[in-house]
């Protein structure tokens, strides 16, 4: 079967629409390792979207229980009735991590999130017991969105969190970064690129 040139610029054209479009699906029942990688279910990644860790010290002691809280602030509202507001994705390396026996979290696949109730909201509370290992370090990475109940990821926003406590007898210095999607998008940035430049190269064929 031949392609004209239009039909193959048509093509072109929608492939790059598909590429562009965000996925729609959410999760209010809490979301596994498919969100191991970011909240891409819910709109775009923004600055304006914190992720707030509180109650974690600067060094953990070996074996000792800290009570956290995970907190998302952002510039979106809810729009709607829709009682969605909120989630989260949390991973974390070494220790052990303990529900504060509400409905609003629960252990998935590996790691920590919202259940139905927890959807409501855009703070969870934790207790995480620390590993006997203080020569280590502790990794967290935390995804969190603020959800406007929409029914839909457009106007959802999102952030990622990522920071490493180390033990009191580690004398490392750890480097921590908030956005863990920087380069995520940049290969986003490189596949639209060079869609465009197809089409254009096409557009030329075709005059």
């Amino acid at each position: 079967m031949r392609f004209s040139p239009q039909r193959f610029l048509q093509l072109v054209i929608i492939l790059t629409i598909l590429l562009a479009i965000p996925a729609t699906q959410s999760y209010p029942n809490g979301v596994g390792e498919v969100a191991n990688d970011g909240c891409v279910c819910h709109g775009v990644i923004r600055e304006t979207t914190d992720i707030i860790v509180e109650g974690l010290p600067a060094k953990y002691e070996s074996n000792t229980s800290y009570n956290i809280t995970i907190k998302i602030n952002g510039d979106v509202g809810n729009q709607t009735n829709n009682s969605a507001y909120g989630g989260f994705r949390m991973l974390v390396s070494h220790g052990e991590m303990v529900l504060d026996g509400s409905l609003n979290t629960q252990f998935i696949e590996d790691g920590w999130s919202h259940t139905e109730e927890g959807n409501k909201l855009r703070e969870w509370n934790f207790t995480w017991i620390s590993p006997m290992d203080n020569t280590s370090y502790v990794e967290f990475k935390v995804y969190g969105n603020a959800v406007n109940g929409n029914d839909n990821s457009y106007g959802d926003e999102w952030n990622s969190l990522l920071f490493k406590i180390p033990g009191v007898e580690n004398m490392d210095e750890l480097n921590n970064q908030n956005n863990l999607y920087e380069f995520e998008l940049y290969e986003k940035v490189i596949l639209v690129t060079v869609s465009l430049a197809i089409i254009i190269m096409a557009y030329r064929a075709i005059k």
